[in-house]
């Protein structure tokens, strides 16, 4: 609950107001000049802009702007503060929307502007005078947000910036986005591809008047470059299986990389190549301002990687968020996996741009050496031991060598102390030492090097680690457990050296902040790092799935010993996510193994009864699958998770029947809740369906039918709320950082929604782009209804009221609930956007 707010005394209010209209002496004179009451529009323009702020919906802002131009000004600027394209659900006939659709008339009116409307007025009434609403108004200069999210497959593919609608609409963005003056954050989600003219229209944002660039967010999903007509197949097709990476007999894995046997060679680099022979835009992100957060997904082309490190070099100072991921279909190519070896570099320092690189496509320390190679080099830092020789006369250690004819790749090995480093070849520039100051790193297909993970990251300051379908991420956690050891302060330390005991657990000093983890590869090595590298009750999110393992044995950690690691959080813990089922590839791709294999994190009656006991009292998102026999024991124990918003129980097991409806599971939740009010469950998903609880008002029995749709009639229906019980007006996030950009984005959002949303999901609504998916309001099964005025059989109900025998019914005028089955809210509910195991 949050803590009532003190109200400010008389004298604080007077300061704040003297404060807040310091240097308008004449406004504040004629405001007290003023004999009689003061109308609206005569107030202080800086108290009516706060007036205007505290308008949540965009239809009244627009009917405000149309009532006098005053009020055109000042709610002009909320109106067109975020720029969101979300596109409609794939099963939406075209005949249903118009032939243009929003896009082209958004990105239309904010390339045409102010000036098109006073050309048209002059057209049309030559004598008029002109309106001062028109005078110099320029809408896309309000746009704070600029977002295109994804949408169907059949529909996106036609913006591709291989067909001539795909280079107009990148045109367009780019004339709209030179007027964007006070843009903060640019997102791409569709994989149409990007046109370079965009990129330089962004860079021009810090071509400023006032040289302030306030561009600080960037996420761009990229297409597939490799084969055009891949792009117009179908969204629902199977997958191509990709092949793995070829890795030649006798390679070692050093902590660099892969480091190849004496009698095998790296190929031959390409040469420079000429601007029209370039298979990629450019210029892309080297061209861009300082950034605070960089998000680039399915990359294909090792280009995109050398473009970034020059932004990331750029901004290395104020970058705080860093999410990258490799295509599916480019996760097998050279330029992705990590090499080692004395010929390879990271990046090319002599060229201009990345076409007249020829240093080749394997890179010293794969993908994350790349993007780090102007902040720092790897050589230097690797230690001697570690090191594998490139001499012949060396040769390499026999102990090194994998079995003959194996593809996989051998665990690291280590050289001798007496063994020699590779020559390397001085180069004349400075040596880099630099490190990544990241709070946020995501990286989805990218094979991990010790080397860079190690010197170029600073850990301490990262508080959120996401990695997805990462190789080598079990020496990760390793590594970070055995660099990041607990160690008492010097006091406890000098007490226990007298006392011949180890200090207590509590006055050890833990060196690493991470609250976020999220992975899809559950090991040993990683709950010991959750368990003895972390401090007690300081882990917030915890996803773990267990995607990466193959075949339909037991998994490399069973429940229980993932449930002790939890244990150690469990008064921080605010959302927790367990699932240890298949990654589905594609439509008829999973095998009967894979679809059992979720039952190997089936919850216990034990571990069932531990969460639900309320020692978890921060819990407010929870995603588990769990036994039928357990299902009534979870219900009656509800009630102890009163402050949980959303839950998702993906399986079953063992339910009565081979088919079970979600539906009613989500109504014997909706009873409980009933029954005890004080519960805040918002979302519920159950299998493949999710379901929201409202709040309605009931109104007696003549408001309609039931079923379906709005139970209470029209009246109840203008009065449906999402159900936060208890929350109150201050609601459940007293305590929290609010995003920056949540003032913009709260007039967008329902009231009645999760108001318990925590500063990680602000920064993610910030950088996520809005999809089709996420809309809570779009409904799957919300039937029409009778009017409330008639019955069933068409005729009056007020011919019945002669058998009204006086009673009352004693909820009548009280909030009752109901369930409407929605499209999960990926946007919003963190549990749900993670469970499919992708960035």
């Amino acid at each position: 609950m949050a803590s009532p707010q003190v109200a400010p005394s008389n004298e604080e209010a007077d300061r704040i107001i003297s404060d807040y209209l310091k240097g308008k002496d004449q406004q504040w004179k004629a405001f007290f000049e003023r004999k009689g009451r003061l109308t609206l529009l005569e107030l202080p323009v800086d108290i009516l802009r706060l007036i205007v702020r505290e308008i949540t919906h965009t239809n009244d802002l627009t009917a405000l702007a149309l009532a006098n131009s005053a009020l055109y000004n000042l709610a002009v600027p909320l109106i067109y503060s975020r720029f969101d394209i979300v596109w409609p659900d794939g099963n939406t006939l075209s005949a249903q929307s118009k032939n243009v659709d929003a896009l082209t008339y958004g990105l239309s009116t904010l390339c045409l502007g102010s000036a098109f409307a006073r050309s048209t007025r002059k057209a049309f009434q030559p004598v008029t005078r002109p309106l001062a609403k028109f005078a110099g108004n320029e809408y896309a200069k309000y746009i704070k947000k600029f977002s295109l999210g994804n949408g169907p497959g059949e529909w996106v593919n036609e913006y591709m910036i291989t067909k001539e609608s795909g280079k107009m609409l990148g045109t367009l963005v780019a004339i709209a986005a030179t007027k964007m003056k006070n843009l903060e954050t640019f997102v791409w989600d569709m994989p149409t591809g990007v046109l370079s003219d965009i990129f330089m229209a962004l860079a021009s944002q810090a071509d400023q008047p006032d040289r302030e660039c306030k561009l600080s967010r960037v996420w761009i999903r990229w297409h597939d470059n490799s084969d055009p007509s891949a792009l117009l197949a179908p969204s629902n097709a199977t997958p191509v299986p990709v092949a793995p990476a070829l890795v030649p007999v006798g390679s070692q894995l050093t902590p660099i990389g892969i480091m190849l046997p004496e009698n095998a060679s790296h190929p031959t680099p390409r040469g420079p190549l000429s601007y029209s022979q370039y298979p990629c835009e450019y210029p892309t992100f080297s061209v861009l301002p300082p950034l605070k957060s960089l998000t680039v997904l399915d990359i294909d082309e090792l280009t995109y990687l050398d473009e970034m490190a020059v932004l990331i070099e750029r901004s290395k100072d104020s970058l705080q968020e860093l999410r990258v991921g490799i295509s599916a279909k480019a996760s097998h190519k050279d330029f992705v996996q990590t090499w080692d070896g004395p010929t390879l570099r990271q990046i090319d320092h002599k060229t201009r741009w990345p076409g007249e690189s020829t240093i080749g496509e394997r890179r010293l320390g794969g993908v994350l050496g790349v993007l780090v190679g102007h902040i720092y080099d790897i050589r230097k830092r690797v230690p001697r031991a570690a090191t594998p020789t490139a001499t012949p006369s060396l040769g390499t250690p026999s102990s090194a060598q994998a079995a003959g004819g194996q593809q996989a790749l051998p665990k690291v090995q280590t050289q001798s102390r007496g063994s020699k480093p590779a020559k390397t070849t001085q180069v004349a520039r400075k040596r880099l030492d630099g490190k990544l100051k990241l709070q946020t790193l995501e990286l989805e297909r990218i094979p991990l090097s010790m080397a860079v993970c190690r010197h170029a990251i600073d850990w301490t300051v990262l508080s959120s680690l996401t990695l997805l379908d990462c190789s080598q991420h079990e020496n990760l956690w390793k590594m970070l457990r055995k660099q990041f050891v607990p160690r008492p302060t010097v006091s406890d330390v000098a007490l226990a050296s007298s006392n011949r005991t180890s200090p207590p657990e509590s006055h050890l000093q833990y060196h690493l902040a991470l609250k976020y983890i999220h992975t899809d590869t559950t090991t040993p090595a990683l709950v010991s790092f959750l368990k003895e590298t972390l401090a007690p009750n300081s882990l917030e999110v915890l996803f773990l799935q267990d995607r990466r393992r193959t075949g339909s044995g037991p998994p490399p950690v069973i429940l229980e010993v993932v449930f002790k690691a939890l244990k150690r959080h469990r008064l921080s813990l605010r959302k927790l996510l367990l699932d240890s089922s298949a990654k589905q590839t594609g439509i008829g791709s999973s095998t009967t193994a894979d679809n059992t294999r979720w039952r190997a994190w089936v919850l216990t009656t034990d571990v069932l009864r531990y969460i639900t006991s309320g020692r978890m009292k921060n819990l407010r998102e929870l995603a588990v699958s769990i036994d039928y026999k357990d299902w009534h024991t979870f219900l009656q124990r509800l009630p102890n998770l009163a402050q949980l918003r959303s839950i998702n129980i993906p399986h079953l097991a063992d339910y009565v029947t081979a088919n079970f409806e979600p539906k009613e599971l989500a109504n014997q939740i909706a009873d409980i809740i009933t029954l005890k009010p004080e519960i805040r469950l918002c979302y519920a998903g159950i299998a493949n369906k999710c379901f929201e609880i409202l709040e309605t008002c009931d109104t007696g029995p003549s408001s309609g039918a039931t079923g379906a749709g709005y139970p209470d009639g029209p009246i109840a229906a203008a009065n449906v709320n999402a159900h936060v019980n208890g929350a109150g007006a201050n609601g459940d996030n007293a305590g929290h950082v609010v995003d920056e950009d949540e003032d913009e984005t709260t007039s967008e959002e329902d009231d009645g929604g999760d108001n318990a949303a925590e500063s990680t999901d602000e920064d993610e609504d910030d950088n996520t782009p809005t999809t089709a998916t996420s809309d809570p309001e779009v409904t799957q099964s919300d039937n029409e209804e009778a009017p409330a005025d008639e019955d069933e059989d068409g005729e009056d109900s007020d011919d019945q009221d002669d058998d009204d025998d006086g009673f009352v019914e004693p909820d009548l005028g009280k909030v009752t609930l109901r369930i409407r089955e929605i499209l999960f809210y990926d946007d919003k509910v963190a549990i749900f956007r993670a469970r499919h195991g992708r960035l």
